[in-house]
């Protein structure tokens, strides 16, 4: 309902963020089947239906094949989303996409960029690509009756190997749910300096939620030795970034003040590490997919990454404000390195 009013004349831009969230997770390990749950390419699917005054409908933006024109889609600036372990921001992009899904933002056209990765070009708005998949609803509705045992293998049809046969499977239908929305705003109660430029905000309660930064983040500084509290530190493969870190929890380890990452995201303690070890060391040595970061310990965590020679450097932290596709049950939460808190 976001077009209606009489006086709602003239042009419309339509823009959708979008992350991995329940479609395209990240493989953990500890996860209970995880092969229950899709994977696939980030999607988008939608369409606008008009309802005029005479009770005529029309549905514009559809994105079948044929009429996909009206769509474009760019490099947005969530690098990686996750529900379990949180994003990576890259604060360059989000400045420069500033205004992106406004009229004043909008390009007429789809540009063509010869085969390159659209990724490398920051504000390349190019044609979309139809979702194709190599499963139809048949042979997903078969395989899900034979994993909950509902099916026995000897009834099954046999479905040879294809790739890119079928449109996205099931029908696109309203939300019935009300929106997820934020209920309160919540300050920290106290702010403890770590050292090494790590912050640790006490909000008094656990709950669920994100941190947000009306006035953005301090810019990121290099910790004593160029060596990072644990979980804070970030990947070789963006050794060319500057970060900042933001970790939650609910409770704190004993011996050393900060956050106990064994409780976090409730799934424990996992490769053989140093406390808890219930399985023989390299049992379950990333069985999964496994964030290289987070130390073998499933971590909620939020990095926002900028250049590092960046002369903006301090202009684009201002602009950080939260995580979109993720939310963190915590009491804690730990931002590092920063020679100050956050102001707000």
């Amino acid at each position: 309902n976001f077009l209606v009013g009489d006086n709602n004349t003239g042009s419309h831009v339509v823009g959708i963020t979008v992350g991995s969230g329940w479609w395209d997770h990240r493989l953990i390990t500890g996860m209970a089947k995880p092969h229950y749950l899709p994977r696939g390419p980030v999607t988008a699917i939608a369409q606008i239906i008009v309802t005029f005054t005479s009770g005529e409908t029309r549905v514009i933006g559809q994105s079948s094949e044929n009429r996909m024109a009206s769509w474009q889609v760019a490099r947005g600036h969530i690098r990686e989303s996750d529900l379990f372990t949180g994003e990576i921001l890259d604060l360059q992009v989000y400045a420069a996409m500033d205004g992106w899904d406004t009229l004043n933002g909008w390009q007429g056209e789809a540009i063509e960029i010869d085969g390159k990765d659209p990724y490398l070009n920051i504000g390349a708005w190019v044609k979309p690509v139809p979702y194709r998949t190599g499963v139809t609803h048949a042979e997903r509705k078969q395989e899900m009756a034979i994993k909950s045992s509902a099916l026995h293998k000897n009834k099954t049809k046999y479905y040879p190997k294809r790739k890119q046969v079928a449109s996205p499977l099931g029908k696109l239908v309203p939300p019935e749910i009300p929106p997820i929305l934020p209920m309160e705003r919540i300050a920290p109660d106290e702010i403890h300096d770590l050292g090494s430029g790590r912050w640790l905000l006490d909000f008094g309660r656990a709950f669920s939620g994100m941190l947000h930064f009306d006035e953005g983040l301090p810019p990121p500084i290099i910790p004593h030795n160029n060596t990072y509290p644990r979980a804070h530190g970030f990947r070789k493969e963006f050794e060319n970034d500057s970060f900042v870190t933001v970790v939650y929890g609910e409770s704190l380890e004993l011996t050393t003040g900060d956050i106990n990452r064994v409780l976090v995201a409730g799934m424990g303690l996992h490769d053989g590490g140093p406390r808890h070890n219930i399985q023989p060391k390299g049992a379950q040595d990333n069985t999964f997919c496994f964030p290289d970061d987070h130390d073998g310990i499933l971590t909620q965590k939020e990095v926002y990454v900028t250049p590092k020679n960046s002369a903006q450097v301090k202009e684009l932290y201002s602009r950080a404000r939260q995580s979109h596709f993720t939310t963190h049950a915590f009491r804690f939460a730990e931002i590092c390195c920063t020679s100050e808190p956050p102001k707000n």
